[in-house]
This record gives C-alpha cells, sequence and structure tokens, in this order.
C-alpha cells in the first residue's frame, strides 16, 4: 500500500468518530433555546422605603419567598443607594445604573405604616374555693394585636415605559401575641412580601 493510499484509509477511519464529536458552543446555544425551558427574569431591587423594623422583616422575607417560589434570585441592589424613578427614566442616570446592575426588571418598594388594632377581653374560669368549697370565677385578661401592613411594589421594565404598581395589605396569622412583644407588625409584614411575590409572578409571566 503506498502513501496516497494509507492516507486515505486513515481519514475515512476517522470519519465515523468526527460524526459523534462534541457539539460547537453555537450548537449548544440553539439547543438550549429550543428546549422550551422557561429563562427566568433576573430581577432587582432598586430602593425601599418604610419603617424599619417592618421593612427589615418584610425584605428578607419576599428574597426568600422569591427564590422558593421559582421567581427567581431578586438581587438587592439599594446599597448603590439609587431611586426607582431615575431607574426607569431614559437619561443618563438611568442608563449607568443598568449598565451596572443589567436586568430584565427593577422593583421600588414602599412600606406604609402599619395599622395595629389592641384588643382587649375577659375570660373567667370556673373555679372551687378549696377551703370554703364556694364557686368562684377568676377573672382573666387577654390582650390581641390586629395589625395590617399596604405595601406598593413598582414594577418598570424598559427605559421610559410607566411602572406597573402592584398593591398587597398582609396581616398577622394570630391575633394572641405576648403583651410584652407583640409581633404582629411583623407578622404582617411577612405575609404582606408571601403576597407580593404571588402578585409578581403573575405579573412577570
Amino acid at each position: 500500500m503506498n502513501v496516497a493510499t494509507r492516507r486515505v484509509a486513515t481519514v475515512a477511519a476517522f470519519l465515523p468518530f468526527l460524526g459523534c464529536a462534541a457539539p460547537s458552543p453555537s450548537t449548544s446555544v440553539a439547543s438550549a433555546a429550543t428546549s422550551g425551558a422557561p429563562q427566568k427574569k433576573v430581577i432587582v431591587l432598586v430602593e425601599a422605603r418604610g419603617a424599619a423594623p417592618e421593612l427589615e422583616r418584610f425584605i428578607p422575607h419576599l428574597l426568600s419567598v422569591a427564590s422558593d417560589r421559582g421567581l427567581g434570585a431578586i438581587i438587592d441592589g439599594r446599597l448603590s443607594g439609587s431611586h426607582l424613578a431615575d431607574v426607569g427614566a431614559p437619561g443618563e442616570a438611568g442608563a449607568e445604573y443598568r449598565k451596572a446592575w443589567p436586568a430584565d426588571v427593577y422593583l421600588g418598594v414602599l412600606l406604609a405604616p402599619c395599622q395595629i388594632q389592641r384588643r382587649e377581653g375577659r375570660v373567667y374560669d370556673r373555679q372551687v374555693n378549696p377551703g370554703t368549697g364556694t364557686p368562684v370565677r377568676p377573672e382573666n385578661i387577654v390582650v390581641s394585636y390586629e395589625a395590617d401592613c399596604s405595601v406598593s411594589v413598582s414594577v418598570v421594565t424598559v427605559p421610559g415605559a410607566a411602572a406597573k404598581l402592584i398593591d398587597v395589605t398582609g396581616r398577622n396569622g394570630s391575633s394572641e401575641v405576648s403583651t410584652l412583644d407583640t409581633e404582629a407588625e411583623a407578622q404582617a409584614a411577612e405575609d404582606a412580601a408571601e403576597r407580593a411575590v404571588k402578585k409578581l409572578i403573575s405579573a412577570l409571566r
């Protein structure tokens, strides 16, 4: 077998292996694009305003619930000190922020002061005086708190587009709370965060 014949045989032997080689990067990207898997949107929280105690319970819960329910990880960009109005408006300020924090969606949160109501009730317990055997009805005072926390979430997508508003009101799950530490506002703030995530999922579909 001469040299030319050996070269042809060698190439023919490698052709099956070339057909099984790994796809090119462009082929991989095309496969991912046609797989039908939904792409999660990149979301940045630009600013949040409200009473500090309730806000400190609302924001972490918002980020956690968003991740747990498949909305995706919301990036906390509040340290930049920017305002959502600037990010949403066409111009240099918005362009610089979008360059530093690239995303599909930008959020702003406004937490109104929580409204809390203190309720006091009396509960009578039937007992018997152990010394005299006489029925007695000792009175116990039960204090409970009911809180409502209203939150507005502004959603901005493209520069110049009007912000979409999502309004929710959270309430504390249990009205019977310790008189020393109500926790009512905190529970209501966390409930508001869950309601906000649920509406965000629907709004961003």
